[in-house]
């Protein structure tokens, strides 16, 4: 199957590159993945790559003259197939893949099996033929085909339509076959995807009395002329083929009939790929020459594949933008989730990163004050993505705030949290939380880990160590008892809790960030407040990725407990 390509266009120039799923920097420096050389290009000024969905994506790396698309200036945006995306005087866009775009047409129906033969006859290709320009009656026909072609909605009805608008006459069969990749041989039963027999005047007559039964037709294929079309990549030609063969009827031909085997590439077949192949009657006539119809079909093939480009595109972008619309809609819903610090509280230093990826993940962070003066916060992980997980994390923070206010016991709340989530989470879906109440006058902490990853404890000139034994099971799995646990905070220690967008961030080697790489780091910090430990944490994730994108949500919280005034 061919790769979706990077395709740009600028100073007369068009170049295409196979983008990297996980990361392509574009811009002048030699060092970039792709190479624009033009002053209003930045040294790294844009950087693709693919979602979680596979949708690519494109993303300003603070280039001084920006992205744009549709006109406007974007920090980044997901990228239709085909939508022109502008960087300085270049225009890229990406092109999906057309192999195995088109699906077999079901309603297909051969009552005998396609068989390969090897027809004795000379084959002819067209890199072997001089071009003929095509009579008016034939150039008469491509018109009417392609204007049939341009009526189509769907990519599914191309294939059973150029097949029905090339066998119209009795005794023709026309068919599109796709063949398995180069290195693998000529099948002995080719995949049909769509085919058309002629129908006789006596068939047209049965139709429409009703009376019409399909007759039993067997589709026999020449090997030959299907290995000629790979060995060539262009179409091939066997005229004047006659078939004395009592056994097999060959496409219902009767004995002794001129016939003419045209088979046209679909595009490129290097790998898999399609073919179109058409058996027919020709009349020696000079408008109806095995010349012309060879010329006739090639004409026809190569309408079909700028067609089936046009129509690939076209429901490519319909079906993304359906989605698109969906994922702004749960990205709407989780911007009004992102965590405000409270400001009437006294004795605590809070920081918190909270950092979505632009398509929607499940981390979930919340923290506000209660009437006793303690601070409630709460740093979760939904196991899905998309709008469902929006929904689901909007739903729990009004969840875990309603009961906390009336429930005093965090056992109490967790347990009351997942009866609700076992009834409402999609299937194949869990929450994990870590639910927290914290002290500034004494420095207590309570909390319930319901699955999440542990916490860290950060005292000053010291190695960071885990906070509390191992989790209790994540939330909206089953019934389970949660136990609430307490530790005390010294004065300036901190607790550090975060997502595995952290620990799980990966290097353009594959190596993960991991947990001791961070409690290193944090051993390292020094006593500094807790803006500036989220912020170094956040930063050494992100030079630990390089050239690769977020791609993962992004949740740290950071408590520096100061004490209480004295």
């Amino acid at each position: 199957m061919a790769a979706e390509m990077l395709k740009i266009t600028g100073r007369g120039k068009t170049q295409q590159v196979e983008p990297n799923a996980k990361s392509t920097i574009i811009g002048r420096s030699p060092r970039c993945n792709v190479v624009i050389e033009g002053r209003d290009v930045s040294r790294e000024h844009a950087r693709i790559f693919q979602d979680p969905f596979g949708r690519w994506i494109v993303e300003d790396l603070g280039s001084s003259n920006g992205i744009f698309i549709n006109g406007k200036r974007v920090e980044a945006a997901a990228v239709l197939p085909g939508e022109p995306v502008v960087i300085g005087s270049f225009s890229l866009s990406i092109t999906p893949s057309l192999d195995q775009q088109i699906k077999r047409d079901d309603s297909v129906k051969i009552t005998a099996n396609i068989t390969t033969g090897g027809f004795e006859a000379e084959i002819i290709s067209a890199k072997d033929k001089q071009a003929e320009t095509l009579s008016r009656p034939f150039r008469q026909r491509v018109d009417e085909i392609v204007e049939r072609l341009s009526e189509l909605a769907s990519s599914s009805a191309l294939y059973p339509e150029v097949c029905r608008c090339l066998a119209q006459r009795p005794k023709a069969v026309a068919a599109v076959l796709r063949l398995p990749e180069k290195a693998e041989p000529v099948p002995e039963r080719p995949d049909i995807l769509a085919c058309h027999f002629g129908d006789t005047p006596d068939d047209t007559a049965a139709q429409d009395t009703g009376a019409f039964v399909p007759p039993r037709l067997a589709f026999r294929v020449s090997g030959h002329v299907l290995q000629a079309v790979r060995s060539t990549a262009d179409a091939v030609m066997v005229k004047t083929v006659y078939s004395a063969d009592t056994d097999v009827t060959w496409t219902a031909v009767d004995a002794h009939s001129p016939r003419a085997i045209i088979c046209a590439p679909l595009g490129d077949i290097s790998k898999v790929g399609d073919l179109l192949y058409l058996d027919i009657p020709i009349d020696e006539t000079p408008e109806t020459t095995p010349g012309q119809m060879f010329e006739f079909v090639r004409a026809v093939s190569r309408q079909v594949i700028l067609t089936r480009k046009s129509l690939i595109l076209m429901q490519a972008k319909a079906e993304r933008s359906l989605f698109d619309h969906e994922l702004s809609l749960a990205q709407k819903i989780q911007s009004k989730l992102a965590p405000a610090i409270p400001q009437d509280l006294s004795g605590v230093d809070l920081a918190v990163h909270y950092k979505p990826v632009m398509w929607v993940g499940g981390d979930y962070c919340d923290l506000w004050s209660l009437k006793d003066g303690r601070l409630a916060f709460a740093v979760g992980r939904v196991c899905d993505m998309g709008l469902p997980a929006a929904i689901v994390l909007s739903s729990l923070r009004i969840l875990l705030r309603t009961t906390v206010s009336f429930c005093g016991e965090l056992s109490e709340v967790m347990k009351h949290v997942n009866s609700h989530l076992i009834q409402d989470l999609p299937k194949e879906t869990s929450v994990t939380l870590f639910l927290g109440l914290f002290d500034p006058s004494k420095g207590t902490l309570e909390y319930v880990n319901a699955g999440h990853l542990q916490p860290l404890i950060v005292r000053p000139q010291a190695t960071a160590e885990p906070l509390g034994q191992p989790n209790d099971s994540g939330l909206g799995i089953r019934d389970t008892i949660f136990q609430t646990k307490q530790h005390n905070i010294k004065k300036d220690e901190q607790l550090l809790v975060f997502t595995d967008g952290v620990t799980k961030a990966q290097s353009p080697d594959g190596e993960q960030f991991g947990l001791k790489r961070l409690m290193y780091m944090l051993k390292t910090a020094g006593d500094h407040s807790a803006t500036h430990i989220a912020d170094s944490v956040t930063k050494a994730v992100a030079d630990f990725r390089q050239t690769l994108p977020q791609h993962d949500d992004i949740t740290l919280l950071c408590c520096n407990y100061i004490g209480p005034a004295d």
